[in-house]
């Protein structure tokens, strides 16, 4: 039951509790009137990392991955959640095969290895803040991911074609959590056309309680 409706802007300190409000027709606004991560990246605790040269990928679910890996080491403090992950092709593949969002989720497993990325940035553009989750180009998992969604399928066909997939991806919305000591990769049944494989993530950091 509201006890008190305003209409018009009400600004508050985090963690205040104020009067739910109207808007100008007035309905009773429940809900932030801007975007759904902003509050996490304006605290600088939402991350981004893309390709930036293109890999092959390996054939199958595979512990040894050329293709952009993100990996929370075991002690980081932090679970990440999963905003979104994707991939594009600029090569056609020779054959076609599934695309998977494929994970570790064995957290005592040994430590991802590879090559680290420095391409990742904060999502409050300018800030320098350092995610706890590290990005690998490159990676050694300690045993082959599960996979745990279908991004796609790579397909034969010219890229140049409008029946060639420009992309594939999914907006987790937070629905896929890395836990300390897990890894998330992007993996493919058949390996990708040569050297055209571009990957990206999204992710919030968030402290373990």
């Amino acid at each position: 039951m509201l006890n008190e409706l305003r209409t018009g802007l009400i600004s508050s300190a985090d963690g205040s509790v104020n009067p739910q409000r109207a808007d100008r027709t007035g309905a009773g606004v429940v809900t932030s009137a801007h975007g759904a991560y902003y509050e996490a990246a304006s605290r600088g605790t939402v991350f981004m990392v893309a390709s930036q040269a293109g890999v092959t990928s390996q054939a199958g679910l595979s512990g040894t991955t050329p293709v952009l890996t993100l990996y929370n080491p075991k002690g980081s403090g932090v679970n990440a959640s999963i905003i979104y992950a994707g991939a594009v092709f600029t090569v056609a593949f020779a054959t076609a095969g599934a695309i998977w969002a494929a994970v570790n989720t064995d957290l005592g497993a040994a430590d991802v290895t590879g090559t680290r990325t420095t391409a990742h940035r904060c999502g409050l553009a300018g800030n320098n803040r350092e995610p706890r989750v590290q990005a690998f180009t490159a990676a050694t998992l300690p045993v082959a991911p599960v996979g745990v969604a279908l991004l796609g399928v790579g397909l034969t066909g010219a890229i140049t074609l409008d029946s060639q997939l420009p992309g594939v991806g999914r907006e987790f919305g937070g629905a896929l959590i890395i836990a300390p000591g897990g890894a998330l990769s992007l993996q493919t049944g058949v390996a990708s056309g040569a050297s055209g494989m571009f990957c990206e993530y999204i992710w919030e950091e968030i402290d373990i309680a």
